[in-house]
């Protein structure tokens, strides 16, 4: 059972022979009523502060619920984060290293190709030298022949009959030029 300020106040008692002074005991009772009244009302506005702090901090435990969680969303988005640029870190060194070890094969093998190319080209050179040495000498060697033969045919020339015989023994292009078309043929190529 509450009892009021009111039902302090209002609060009937006998009356006997030898009891308290009514006024007094009204007096202390005004006084007593009073100050129950005002620790019901410092109760009340304590109520209501405790109603007020306990829905602050409902709300606070709500922001602190969902920072807690957005803390742990960005931890995670974070942590997803590094572990996928890991990954793609490791797929672009490892594509790196697959271009890196395709670009080095073709290297060798365009290093090894020059090299065939090189190496043909210096048999190609060799053999042109001797087939062009080949063609020299043996243009040589006529040309002496013909010079051994021109002055042959100058001491022969002062001899009319010899002039004769010796335009039969002039020696004819294709003799000149090794005796068939052939050579002509390998000369220009």
């Amino acid at each position: 059972m509450r009892i009021s300020p009111l039902d302090i106040r209002k609060q009937p008692f006998r009356k006997t022979i030898m009891g308290f002074d009514p006024d007094e005991v009204n007096s202390f009772l005004e006084m007593v009523a009073n100050e129950f009244e005002l620790v019901i009302k410092q109760n009340n506005e304590l109520a209501s502060q405790l109603k007020i702090s306990t829905e602050k901090l409902e709300d606070y435990t709500k922001i602190e619920k969902t920072l807690n969680q957005t803390l742990l969303t960005a931890q995670k988005a974070t942590d997803e984060a590094r572990v996928n640029a890991q990954k793609e870190s490791e797929l672009i060194i490892k594509d790196a290293q697959i271009r890196a070890n395709s670009y080095e094969d073709e290297a060798r093998r365009r290093v090894h190709q020059l090299e065939n190319d090189l190496i043909a080209l210096r048999n190609q050179r060799n053999h042109f030298l001797s087939r062009f040495k080949a063609v020299l000498k043996t243009q040589l060697d006529l040309v002496e022949t013909i010079s051994g033969d021109l002055k042959g045919l100058d001491n022969a020339g002062r001899e009319e009959d010899a002039e004769d015989e010796t335009m039969d023994e002039v020696p004819s292009q294709q003799d000149l030029a090794g005796g068939d078309d052939d050579n002509i043929d390998e000369i220009v190529v």
